[in-house]
């Protein structure tokens, strides 16, 4: 021993004399002066990742603390802190401690990704003769016996194989806070170059379409509206909607635009797309909104009047479209329906074509215009009914007749000519003042192992943006025959006059289920998920696991009463563990997370497209009703997606407190809590035009889509609003927890 190193050892005092502990000095916190003397206590523990997210104190007692053992939470976590050297050194001492089968799994869980907290902690606290707590379905092994790795087996076009998502990095990224005023947060790295990031909440546009820079605003509106504005406004939905709504032949719609003619454009239609394309720029510049108002109440006149044609059809869906984000709902069904009834006097839903009032039959080049302008309004039409009949389950929301008799875009048999890449550059046509990189976003681990030049229906894939007319022209017919296939097969799970008997539609659904998850398995190779995939491949496959999860929706057991019978197994799946229509849900469940964070994360678009958002009130759905020990961060996923929304799109706050007020009555959060989250969101304020925020926001669609089966009146958005500030009322006064102070 080194002399000076150590203090001397004092002799121990007797035991008659030691002061009690009553009476030491210090022990109430006053020294033998007079002075306040702090206590000196143990550190205090952090608080578990529950009430992190619950914003409630935390015991810090481990394994579980005292509130995740109150509400029957199995797994209550802590984030560390230590750095990288004591928490490597901590690993090697545990491996050391650990039985030699422990020590094994414990390695394994960190080779397959896991964090490295939060895997030291499941083994240390839960003690060497005890097995770590289960893993959550998304950390799961995926080649195993289970439906969900027989799927990701057969139909990795549908379900990939995907990274475990770290529920502490998504607690304390900025995709789950308020949209910063100035910037967002840095993104929290993890492993791989993984993030989860907001998208900054400053962007600009890029350059718009040169093909617009001779358009002359003045003789299609009296609206004062600068030609460089509009023709950026037109650009932003040409970039972002157009290629999954289609409606219109781009190049015979801008031809006519910039020609100031009306055989392809008309009045109606300008002032439609305007309306739309405003409520999207406002997201960018707040002066858009003005412009917005004056644009929607042109073109609701001209409505009234418009004469039977591809323009009027085009015309009628995007005030359905705007009229739905804008909260003024009553007339969204009505455009929907309106469009469909001239298609159909057209007879584009028919056998005999009924050419519109004014045009010639032809041959050449003509003839191709005339039936590509068929073919993009019959087809647009027919896709956006079918899926506003999966929101509107009501009188008025009916699903179309039949599937338009004209072909589908590019199955005309006549093959465009390839395009240029277009000079605008950025997935989403904005720009974020940052180069993208290949690690920003959350990168979904799917990586395609053939990325060389291919040729797909006759198009070389490049690596740079293809034009607009070309990323329309290769998308826009996948995605009709997508709900060609959805039409086909909804009949079986809606309850109407001609479903099938009960005990046949679970095994129809089966079968249609087989039929949709195969066909996206011949998708060409662009609308695969895949690293940078552009932002309508991410919304596609959005609208694909809405879609099944609408289809097992009628058949999920878990929710069901014990004394429930056992659910049916699927027939035509071979998985040894749970091959029932509950395994089938939580495998697009599991996809659906991913897809949403990958969007709010990487695509600009999440901002100021409204086409996606039925992927959020899906997910919120399925985490109410499935068994996720994270399901409240999902929820906060969800609802701040809808706060970025905000601007462009009043129904936002309207389907926010409807989720809310869900939440509220299926779970154990507070009326605090919700407010607290309204707050908000509020207090970020929503901008609009003219003071219309005294007009009544209506939303009609449907939030509740379990309720939707038995009462679509009281499931709708609109209605679930409405009972928010009586539920939160409600939940402080039962639940007596609601009033912890944090």
């Amino acid at each position: 021993m080194q002399p000076g190193r150590y203090p001397r050892i004092l002799p121990a005092t007797p035991a008659s004399q030691e002061t009690p502990a009553a009476e030491a000095p210090g022990a109430s916190g006053i020294t033998e002066k007079g002075s306040k003397k702090r206590q000196l206590t143990q550190p205090r523990p952090g608080a578990c990742i529950e009430c992190r997210a619950r914003k409630t104190k935390c015991d810090g007692v481990r394994p579980g603390c005292g509130n995740c053992t109150k509400r029957g939470i199995s797994e209550c976590l802590y984030p560390e802190r230590l750095t990288n050297g004591p928490k490597a050194l901590e690993l090697v001492d545990l491996l050391r401690a650990l039985p030699d089968d422990r020590s094994i799994s414990l390695l394994k869980r960190i080779r397959e990704g896991a964090d490295l907290a939060k895997s030291i902690s499941l083994y240390k606290d839960s003690g060497d003769d005890l097995e770590p707590p289960s893993r959550p379905v998304s950390q799961r092994p995926r080649r195993d016996g289970s439906l969900e790795g027989e799927l990701m087996r057969q139909y990795p076009n549908s379900f990939p194989e995907l990274p475990p998502i770290d529920p502490i990095r998504l607690a304390t990224s900025d995709l789950l806070r308020p949209q910063p005023g100035t910037s967002s947060a840095a993104p929290l790295a993890g492993q791989d170059g993984e993030t989860y990031s907001a998208i900054p909440s400053h962007f600009t546009v890029d350059d718009y379409d040169e093909r617009l820079a001779y358009l002359q605003v003045g003789f299609w509106t009296q609206v004062k509206i600068p030609d460089e504005f509009a023709a950026r406004v037109i650009s932003l939905y040409l970039k972002t909607d157009h290629p999954l709504l289609g409606l219109f032949d781009s190049h015979l719609f801008i031809d006519d635009l910039i020609n100031k003619r009306s055989r392809y454009c008309s009045t109606f239609l300008f002032h439609a797309l305007m309306y739309l394309g405003c409520q999207m720029y406002s997201a960018i510049d707040k002066k858009a909104m003005q412009y917005a108002g004056e644009f929607c109440q042109i073109a609701e006149k001209m409505g009234k009047d418009e004469s039977d044609s591809y323009a009027s059809m085009a015309g009628a869906i995007f005030l359905s479209i705007s009229l739905m984000g804008h909260g003024k709902d009553h007339a969204v069904l009505k455009y929907a329906a309106a469009a469909m009834q001239i298609g159909t006097r057209l007879g584009l839903f028919s056998d005999i074509i009924q050419l519109p009032a004014g045009t010639y039959t032809s041959l050449g080049d003509e003839a191709d215009e005339e039936r590509s302008a068929q073919s993009y309004a019959a087809w647009g039409v027919f896709n956006w009914n079918v899926m506003v009949s999966m929101f509107y389950r009501q009188p008025g929301s009916q699903t179309p007749a039949s599937a338009p008799t004209v072909p589908i875009p590019g199955e005309l048999g006549d093959r465009p000519q390839q395009q240029q890449p277009s000079e605008m550059n950025g997935t989403d046509g904005v720009h974020e003042g940052h180069e993208a990189q290949d690690g920003d976003g959350y990168e979904n681990g799917y990586h395609d192992d053939d990325d060389s030049e291919e040729e797909v229906d006759g198009y070389e894939e490049d690596d740079g943006n293809p034009s607009d007319d070309a990323v329309l022209r290769r998308t826009f017919p996948v995605l009709c025959n997508f709900w060609r296939i959805v039409y086909k097969c909804r009949w079986i799970y809606y309850v109407v006059q001609e479903s099938p008997p009960l005990f046949l539609r679970h095994t129809l659904v089966e079968y249609a289920y087989r039929e949709l998850i195969a066909w996206v398995e011949t998708l060409p190779h662009f609308l695969r998920r895949r690293e940078g995939s552009p932002h309508y491949v991410i919304v596609f496959h959005i609208w694909l696991h809405t879609a099944i999860l609408d289809m097992w929706q009628p058949f999920i057991r878990k929710a069901a009463a014990s004394s429930a019978p056992a659910p049916q197994s699927l027939h035509t799946f071979v998985a040894r563990h749970d091959r029932t229509a509950d395994a089938a849900y939580t495998a697009s469940v599991q996809q659906l997370k991913h897809l949403v964070i990958t969007y709010r994360s990487r695509h600009t678009a999440s901002t100021y497209s409204i086409l996606w958002h039925n992927g959020l009130i899906y997910l919120v759905n399925a985490m109410l009703r499935c068994v996720d020990p994270h399901w409240r961060l999902y929820l906060l996923l969800c609802l701040y997606g809808y706060e970025r929304l905000r601007r462009p799109y009043r129904i936002s706050e309207v389907v926010t407190q409807g989720l809310l007020t869900m939440t509220m009555r299926d779970t154990d959060m507070s009326g605090e809590e919700a407010y607290k989250i309204m707050e908000e969101l509020k207090g970020r304020g929503l901008v609009d035009f003219r003071g219309d925020l005294e007009e009544e926001i209506r939303a009609t669609f449907m939030v509740d889509l379990k309720l939707a089966l038995t009462d679509p009146e009281a499931a709708r958005a609109e209605t679930m609003a409405k009972e928010f500030d009586g539920m939160a009322a409600f939940q402080d006064l039962v639940d007596p927890d609601a009033m912890e102070t944090p």
